[in-house]
């Protein structure tokens, strides 16, 4: 960067970046080729997931801006930013795919909701069920005890019917 004015629209542009982010992954990009590097931006982009390289100071700086501090510190080395508006766990899923078969792009940390996630942390979100299947199965949880409910009531009312059926018919 060679004038402040463009280190502050950087470093606003990040800003806002990470503001509206719900999950924001740090990434070691060290060693990757741009074929391999072209090929998980397009599976990030299906998701709707930006990929970008950032110069260390100014994403510190945009994190400082926005309270992250426990982030600053994994701003080291090469970084990469993976960031996602919608599910912020998502790009968990799709990075261990591409380190499985790539054995590249080791998550140095993750926030997700508001929560700073160590790499090993990182890596066991993608083993979460995705965020629709998550509250299906809140729904699931939710909707049984209702059922059940409706259950014992139908059972009651179907037992008063037959008691009254049988009365009726006792005193025929």
């Amino acid at each position: 960067m060679s004038t402040r004015a463009e280190r502050t629209t950087v470093i606003d542009g990040l800003e806002q970046e990470f503001k509206k982010a719900s999950g924001i992954f740090l990434t070691d990009h060290n060693k990757i080729n741009v074929e391999k590097i072209t090929r998980l931006r397009t599976d990030l982009r299906k998701e709707g997931i930006k990929f970008k390289v950032v110069k260390n100071n100014l994403a510190r700086e945009a994190c400082k801006r926005l309270g992250i501090q426990e982030l600053e510190q994994h701003f080291t080395g090469q970084t990469a930013v993976v960031v996602a508006d919608e599910d912020g766990a998502a790009p968990a899923k799709i990075l261990k795919n591409f380190q499985k078969e790539h054995k590249l792009l080791a998550v140095k940390a993750a926030y997700v909701d508001g929560t700073v996630f160590s790499s090993q942390q990182a890596a066991e979100l993608a083993d979460l069920p995705s965020r629709e299947v998550l509250l299906s199965m809140l729904l699931s949880a939710m909707k049984a005890p209702i059922g059940n409910m409706a259950g014992v009531l139908n059972g009651i009312m179907t037992k008063f019917v037959r008691t009254l059926d049988a009365l009726k018919e006792h005193k025929s």
